[in-house]
């Protein structure tokens, strides 16, 4: 009894295992078709994400290249831009330097015209004096004293001739003529006037005509507007005074001064303050 109850008891269990083992063969299969679905959609997702990669790389790969072309561009304008400026530096640099240059020529050509201005005056002083002791030497026979001309019969001595920036008042080139032996000028003629002109041209210390007269013996001192030489010879000859003199100026302007005109050569005196004004002065010896 008890025998055939433990046979059917293990029979009831054999049989209820078969159908347990069925179950999980069941399961298994559908596991297995899941892992292969599951495996297919991994691989699909694979794919999926390798492209996305491919393409997000290949956009990103032409931006980076559009990017870099951009960034070339730019430096080499970049470099173009710099390239002209320091090219332009370089022009402005050349061009200052050339005007420094030019400036600096410049000074020193008006450095070098001042000292031949300079020398040209030293020269024509110069000359004017060597002129005057040729004359001295050559034409007075020893009549005259060293340094003085003569014309005709007298002798000269212009002041200029021994000093071109000497200059004395009317007075004071007077009383110079008496320490020589001689007086201030008296012009008693046409031939004396031209001579007396004419010498006064070489001798000129400027360009203005007013700066470069000379005292001579003449004066209005006794009696305004009647012109007295030295010797006591009024003067009657109007024609050498300059257009507008004498005028006196109301300055008491009562002695004579010849100058040079180069508007009209016989227009050679006007009159000017005797103490004032400083000139050269002209001293004459009468050898007759």
């Amino acid at each position: 009894m008890d025998r055939q109850q433990n046979f059917n008891r293990d029979r009831l269990l054999c049989g209820q295992g078969g159908s347990v083992f069925g179950n999980y063969k069941v399961i298994i299969v559908c596991l297995g078709l899941l892992n292969a679905v599951l495996f297919i959609a991994a691989i699909v997702l694979g794919v999926k994400c390798a492209q996305a990669k491919q393409d997000s790389l290949q956009v990103s790969h032409s931006a980076a290249f559009q990017v870099i072309s951009e960034v070339t561009f730019l430096r080499s304008n970049h470099s173009d831009v710099v390239g002209a400026e320091n090219q332009a530096m370089r022009a402005l640099a050349n061009a200052i330097k050339n005007h420094t240059q030019l400036k600096e020529k410049i000074e020193q050509q008006k450095i070098v015209n001042d000292g031949y201005q300079k020398q040209v005056e030293a020269l024509q002083a110069e000359k004017t004096h060597l002129q005057a002791n040729m004359s001295a030497l050559g034409l007075t026979c020893g009549k005259c004293p060293l340094g003085w001309l003569i014309f005709n019969s007298s002798c000269y001595f212009f002041s200029y001739t021994e000093s071109t920036t000497v200059k004395k008042n009317w007075y004071k080139s007077r009383e110079d003529c008496i320490q020589r032996g001689a007086d201030l000028v008296v012009i008693e003629n046409q031939q004396e006037q031209k001579f007396i002109s004419h010498t006064i041209n070489d001798m000129r210390s400027g360009q203005h005509v007013w700066a470069s007269g000379f005292w001579i013996g003449l004066t209005d001192m006794d009696t305004e507007g009647t012109w007295v030489w030295l010797n006591n010879v009024t003067e009657v000859e109007q024609r050498y005074w300059m257009d507008g003199e004498p005028n006196d100026m109301h300055t008491g302007e009562d002695c004579g001064v010849a100058v040079y005109s180069d508007e009209n050569p016989w227009k050679t005196r006007y009159d000017c303050d005797c103490r004032q004004r400083q000139l050269q002065w002209i001293c004459e010896i009468n050898q007759s």
